[in-house]
């Protein structure tokens, strides 16, 4: 069975959603707006993870403009927070939302990015505490749901998770990643049918979602559409060239296809790509073993 449906799945899930606040300085608002765009936020919600690593360079080069700017501006302090979750120093990370939210204790969103960043340091019960005053502030917020969701799964809540994602999408029916992220519950409980009813749906709503196309591959390859798994997982790493995860995935399928020469080559791939960014030493245990048994 494929062993990465859902590492970075459930880390694009977690929506960092925090639109620059009106009452920004107009120099320091600007910064941060161009902040935001650098690491790729568009439509007020940054999607965690999906970063380059030029853009967050420069986001945080303008965002320590703008704290210089405006040392008191809570905004500032929300995207330097995502710029530190992006560059994988979740502490660093609480701290600036901690700071956040001393200014600015009624913010939904600044508990949900909290909750975020303290399941990034594997405090999942802070996260979950997180996630729950968001949504005491704002009970309506889809992605609050959605994030609350990620936390519960870690804890091994699967009921619990699945119930999150859910009012997620009932309260935002064309929420392609909690469809995702229910996708990704349904598979780990064996419902491999509506595990990709789930995927497919959330692959509808956004086409170009790598993380849906390689957990469709997954899934497809539980259920030996070997094919079908080859081409979702081909699909996921054209779409995201640098989704180590999706790399992994291909080549375990390229493995069951008996292409080894193939495998090994994106296994190396995924390994690669895997150093540079923040990953479970699992996920690489288990790649570096699949590798080895190529060999």
């Amino acid at each position: 069975m494929p062993y990465l449906a859902t590492f970075r799945a459930l880390l694009l899930a977690s929506a960092l959603v925090s639109p620059v606040e009106a009452h920004a300085g107009a120099d320091a608002g600007h910064l941060l707006t161009q902040a935001f765009e650098a690491l790729g936020g568009s439509g007020g919600t940054l999607t965690a993870g999906s970063s380059s690593v030029g853009g967050r360079t420069m986001a945080r080069s303008l965002t320590e403009q703008a704290l210089a700017l405006d040392p008191s501006e809570p905004e500032a302090h929300v995207r330097m927070g995502q710029v530190l979750y992006e560059q994988g120093h979740y502490a660093e990370s609480v701290h600036e939302y901690r700071a956040a939210i001393r200014q600015r204790p009624d913010s939904a969103r600044i508990y949900t990015n909290l909750g975020i960043a303290l399941e990034g340091m594997g405090d999942y019960d802070n996260a979950i505490a997180a996630h729950r005053a968001s949504l005491i502030l704002e009970p309506a917020h889809a992605e609050a749901h959605n994030n609350l969701g990620n936390g519960l799964k870690e804890k091994r809540d699967l009921r619990g998770a699945m119930a999150e994602y859910r009012e997620a999408i009932r309260l935002k029916p064309d929420y392609g990643t909690a469809h995702n992220n229910l996708g990704v519950m349904l598979y780990e409980n064996g419902d491999l049918e509506g595990a990709i009813a789930e995927y497919r749906m959330a692959i509808r709503l956004k086409p170009a979602a790598a993380e849906a196309h390689t957990n469709l591959g997954n899934a497809f390859l539980a259920v030996r559409d070997l094919e079908g798994a080859l081409v979702e997982h081909r699909l996921a790493v054209r779409l995201e060239p640098d989704f180590a995860a999706a790399h992994a995935n291909l080549g375990h399928a390229l493995r069951a296809a008996g292409q080894k020469a193939e495998a090994a080559r994106e296994l190396m791939k995924a390994l690669r790509l895997a150093l540079g960014t923040p990953a479970e030493r699992g996920w690489i245990h288990k790649t570096q073993a699949l590798l080895l048994d190529l060999e």
